[in-house]
Order: structure tokens, then sequence, then C-alpha cells
């Protein structure tokens, strides 16, 4: 009898350790409706200043282009200034984008939990080579797919990125696309955005859809097939930061897919043939 209640207090004990670290893991779905609207339209707000930024940067470059354009025609380099040109107006984007989300962090958690949060992950190095692995797997297969059933579909993605290749500016794609795009995406869409939506009644799986939905939206020039992998490449996005606990382990695996992605179309001798 003293035996069984023992193993009786021990069992209880194990059920109290587990439903406690449970309630430390999962989020508190304790964000209002109200709340949510308002980090969406913080999030719109920030879109939208961000392109108005990346314009600014345009104009900006396109004045100081205008005294290089003939020494860049004369040196038969005229990709050079477009490429450029394509590169400062992400850069722009990207700046402000970081700066604003930033802010408005600062402004929604008050005194709570960072939506933000760029702590080394648990296991370190290892967990950034293991979640960078799965994506690229996971990016590789679809993309196979995908030239299977419409090589077109897959040229009209590709073809935009392998033109600006071309020139010998092509290394600022790769730090724009590498490094700008992976922090000011991955902090605006995993990290205020779905930082928030968890903690609303969407719970982890219906936040990691919905802010992949919406990163896919900014991406809406792509064919179907592209937006799709957006959007899947969101989810699985999502669901490395919620693992991991932070925004650094798919910052890491973002920037070096888009760099694989950038340095293939850059140095593979066949990519123009695979992009037509």
């Amino acid at each position: 009898m003293a035996a069984f209640e023992r193993c009786k207090r021990q069992a209880e004990r194990v059920h109290v350790a587990v439903s406690v670290e449970d309630q430390a893991s999962a989020p508190d779905a304790t964000l209002s409706w109200k709340s949510v609207v308002l980090v969406l339209a913080a999030t719109a707000a920030i879109v939208v200043s961000g392109m108005l930024a990346g314009f600014g940067a345009t104009a900006l470059f396109d004045v100081w282009a205008r005294a290089e354009e003939p020494r860049a025609f004369a040196a038969g380099e005229p990709e050079a200034l477009q490429t450029a040109r394509v590169a400062v107006s992400l850069f722009g984007f990207q700046l402000a984008t970081v700066a604003l989300v930033l802010l408005a962090n600062a402004l929604f958690t008050r005194g709570g939990e960072s939506f933000v949060r760029f702590a080394a992950p648990r296991g370190g190095l290892k967990t950034f080579v293991l979640a960078t692995l799965g994506l690229i797997t996971l990016a590789f297969l679809y993309g196979a797919v995908v030239f299977a059933l419409d090589r077109d579909a897959f040229r009209q993605d590709i073809s935009p990125f392998a033109d600006l290749m071309k020139a010998q500016t092509w290394w600022l794609v790769l730090i724009a696309a590498g490094i700008g795009a992976p922090i000011a995406e991955e902090c605006l869409f995993r990290g205020l955005v779905y930082g928030a939506l968890r903690r609303s009644s969407l719970g982890i799986g219906g936040a990691a859809a919905a802010s992949a939905i919406m990163w896919a939206l900014l991406h809406a020039h792509y064919s179907v097939y592209g937006i799709a992998a957006i959007t899947l490449i969101g989810i699985y996005l999502a669901l490395v930061r919620e693992k991991t606990g932070t925004l650094l382990t798919p910052i890491v695996c973002h920037g070096v897919y888009n760099s694989l992605i950038v340095l293939i179309l850059a140095f593979a001798p066949n990519s123009s043939a695979v992009t037509g």
C-alpha cells in the first residue's frame, strides 16, 4: 500500500511538471482581436512605407546614375546600372522595414514578451544547419515538381533574377537577397505578424499559415506556383521560429537559401538554359 501511494505521488509530480512545461512553451491566447487588427494595420503601413522608401532610394540613385550612364555604356556595361538600381530599391525597402518593425515591436510589447527575439537557438550551429537543410530540401522537391509540371511558370519566376546576374554589379543583389531580405522579411512576417497572431485564437498553425499568406502577397508578381512556394516556405519558417524560439534561425535559413539561388544563377553554366 505504501509503495502504491509513493508511485501515485510520483505520477502526480510528473503530470504537474509536464503541465507546467507545456504552459511555458505554448503561446498565451491573450491577445485580443482589436490588438491583432492594430498589428496587421501596422504591418500594412510598414510595407507601404518600405515601398515608398524604396522608391525614394531609387529616385536618388537615378539622379546619380544620369552622370554615370554615358560611362557605363562606353564600358559596355549598361546592365550594371539597372542591376544596381534594383538593389538600391531593395536596400531602401529593407532598411525602412527593419527600422519600423523595431519601432512597432517596442510600442506593442512594452512590458511584455517581444515579438522580435534574436536569442541563440538551443543546439547552436547544429540547429542552424538542420533547419537550413530542411528548407533547401523542401524548396528543391517543390521546385522539381513545378519544373516537371510547368517549365514556363518556373522560367517566369527565375528569369528576372537571372537577367540581373549578367551584370558586374550582381553582388549587390547577393547582399540585398542574402542579407537584407532575410532580416527585413523575417522581422516583419515571422517576428511582428507571426509573433502577434500566435497569441491570438488562431494559435500556432493558424498564425503560421496567415503570416505565410501575407508574405506571399508581397510576391504577387510571381506565378501561381511561385506564390504557393512562398506560402509553403513561409509556413516552414514560422514553424522553425516557433520550434527554436528565435528569429535568428529563420533569418539564417532564409539567407542561405536566397544566397544559394543567387550564386547558382550567377555562376551555373546552364542557368541560361534553365531560364530559357
